[in-house]
């Protein structure tokens, strides 16, 4: 069930303008870790000279964890009290491809706290108007099934692993801020997968501000990396859960997931 505004039948590109503000490059935010960011193109465009990807081109999208790539990325999209949530969780299986260790992150408006998970809508009202101050990290309801609406898993080895660790912890460190058309969790959600070099639809990796929700963005990237069927969820190992991630319930009553965990575009 999704909360809010109606469903997007595909995928919509509407350009519009950017503000100055968002316009810092990948490559400037990869620097802080040590590496280059490569830039993502569509099959349908010439080949070109890019900088050496710090990751593989071709990660292990469709198959299988094996002994070398115990690690996994996650994109999922998922429900929310307006146009869903797009966030990224990223973590380590044992042997029987359970998580042992996982971190959830995700971009979204600052305001949101154990004792008032709806605080954050005022800062999400105004962010589709004005920049407003945000936050990386897990949000009520990320961990919870039922309201998952897509997701898309590649498997990564021990070194990637650490540089997308040290990329997410650099954003955290650098946190720009959310607006709802320029600034969000799609294009938050965009810039993993293009840090990861995974094939990212041209006009997603390099347009300012597409229009997307982000259901749309985690198939188009599923199918765009050769993904075709539903991978479904990784089980959790005992005692895995990400910590600040678990389920909030108050006597007993299931809270729907926070309103502000909403976007509409992939620019920065």
């Amino acid at each position: 069930m999704r909360y809010g505004s109606p469903r997007a039948a595909g995928l919509v590109f509407v350009l519009s303008v950017a503000a100055a503000g968002f316009q810092a490059p990948l490559a400037q935010e990869a620097k802080a870790v040590g590496v280059l960011a490569p830039v993502a193109s569509s099959a349908s465009t010439a080949p070109q000279k890019r900088p050496k990807a710090s990751l593989p081109a071709r990660i292990s999208a469709a198959g299988n964890t094996s002994p070398a790539k115990r690690y996994f990325v996650e994109f999922r999209a998922r429900n929310a009290a307006s146009y869903g949530h797009m966030y990224v969780m990223y973590g380590e299986v044992n042997d029987r491809h359970e998580i042992i260790r996982s971190e959830v992150a995700g971009f979204y408006p600052a305001g949101d706290n154990q004792n008032c998970l709806n605080c954050s809508v005022y800062n999400w009202t105004i962010g589709h108007v004005l920049p407003v101050p945000s936050e990386i990290g897990a949000s009520d309801g990320d961990l919870e099934e039922q309201y998952v609406l897509a997701r898309f898993r590649v498997w990564i080895d021990a070194a990637q692993y650490k540089r997308l660790v040290a990329y997410i912890k650099a954003r955290k460190a650098n946190k720009e801020p959310w607006n709802a058309f320029l600034n969000n969790c799609v294009t938050f959600g965009r810039d993993v997968a293009v840090f990861l070099n995974l094939k990212v639809p041209f006009l997603i990796a390099n347009s300012p501000s597409i229009v997307m929700y982000p259901e749309t963005l985690v198939n188009t990237l599923r199918e765009a990396n050769g993904v075709t069927k539903d991978q479904g969820p990784l089980k959790d190992a005992s005692g895995s859960l990400p910590a600040g991630a678990a389920p909030k319930e108050q006597a007993g009553v299931r809270q729907r997931p926070a309103v502000e965990k909403t976007v509409l575009s992939t620019s920065r």
